[in-house]
């Protein structure tokens, strides 16, 4: 179990460091502020959609991060 941690761990940190990806990250939810930030009071389902889709890219950070701290917690629990 802890190697699969640790895989996971060492797989999100990849991802989360390389450039392309936070490229993407950076452009898509750049995207989506501006479509949140210039659409009309009546375009209430591109707000939404533009709203979903920053959710999502939070919850992929968060999962990356998640599995970057699983690991800190089996180092400190592995040092006790």
């Amino acid at each position: 179990m802890s190697a699969e941690i640790r895989k996971a761990a060492r797989e999100a940190k990849l991802l989360k460091d390389d450039p392309t990806f936070k490229s993407v990250v950076a452009s898509v939810r750049e995207a989506q502020i501006s479509v949140f930030m210039s659409s009309r009071a009546d375009e209430v389902s591109a707000r939404e959609q533009a709203h979903g889709i920053i959710l999502a890219l939070n919850q992929i950070e968060a999962t990356l991060d998640a599995s970057i701290g699983a690991e800190t917690l089996l180092d400190r629990k592995q040092r006790t």
